[in-house]
């Protein structure tokens, strides 16, 4: 744990935090000119490759090594499950592979996150009200429609369970409805402490990024996944995933 006598720590996360911001709004200015001199019909990618970039330096700057078990699937459209561990998943995850992730709705009003959130079309979940929740499952089938891969978190949450926590079907009958394959997604780290479940947001960054000399995140992609029936596709997306975290573990500590 950082004590407060010790200032270096805060000031390390201080100068990282900076240097973050400020590569992310210069990823911003540098997409909105883009964004400016291409045609409507090839924004959207424009918009998903320069996220992956951001992510790929966001990566760089402190230092994440990603460790990959698996390959990516043949193009098109598909919906990704992955379980849910800290608050750097999806950067880590999205600085491999190119989707729209859904994000709880207030990422928008972050400063500055929130203002990159909406200038890449992120899906913002308002989870108030069950009306909210159906337009959702409505935005996601239409976005696997039109080619657009999806990366959701059914878990809701960050979970420090075993393997994952209980999964939410509602993406899982979206993904039927529009005939697309899912494809589970393990994440694990180098230690259960690298969860994120009572610390801050601030206090999750300094353990994670600036106290922790170990950075490695271990990813794991599995085959696509399908079934007819949204409850029987939930279940072998997390028993699939339940798997690949436990094989993601035994290549951790083999290689540790």
């Amino acid at each position: 744990m950082t004590s407060l006598n010790n200032p270096w720590p805060h000031l390390k996360a201080v100068l990282k935090l900076i240097l973050f911001f400020s590569i992310l709004v210069w990823s911003i200015l540098a997409l909105s000119i883009r964004l400016f001199f291409t045609s409507k019909n090839h924004q959207r990618k424009v918009k998903f490759l320069a996220r992956k970039q951001f992510c790929i330096r966001a990566n760089d700057l402190f230092g994440v090594k990603l460790i990959v078990k698996g390959e990516l699937p043949p193009e098109g459209s598909y919906l990704y499950i992955s379980n849910h561990r800290s608050f750097y998943d999806p950067v880590a995850l999205l600085s491999h592979l190119v989707a729209n992730p859904v994000s709880k709705a207030e990422v928008s009003d972050y400063p500055v996150i929130g203002w990159g959130a909406r200038l890449t079309e992120v899906l913002m979940l308002d989870r108030s009200a069950k009306e909210n929740r159906r337009r959702m499952k409505q935005q996601i089938y239409e976005s696997l429609l039109n080619g657009t891969n999806i990366l959701v978190y059914p878990e809701g949450t960050t979970s420090s369970a075993e393997h994952t926590a209980s999964f939410k079907k509602g993406a899982f009958e979206s993904a039927i409805r529009a005939n697309r394959a899912v494809i589970p997604v393990a994440m694990e780290y180098p230690d259960e402490s690298y969860y994120w479940i009572h610390r801050s947001l601030y206090q999750q960054f300094l353990y994670q990024m600036v106290n922790c000399n170990d950075k490695a995140i271990y990813m794991s992609i599995g085959v696509p996944v399908t079934d007819d029936n949204p409850m029987e596709l939930m279940e072998k997306t997390r028993n699939a995933i339940d798997e690949m975290i436990v094989g993601l573990r035994e290549f951790r500590r083999n290689n540790q």
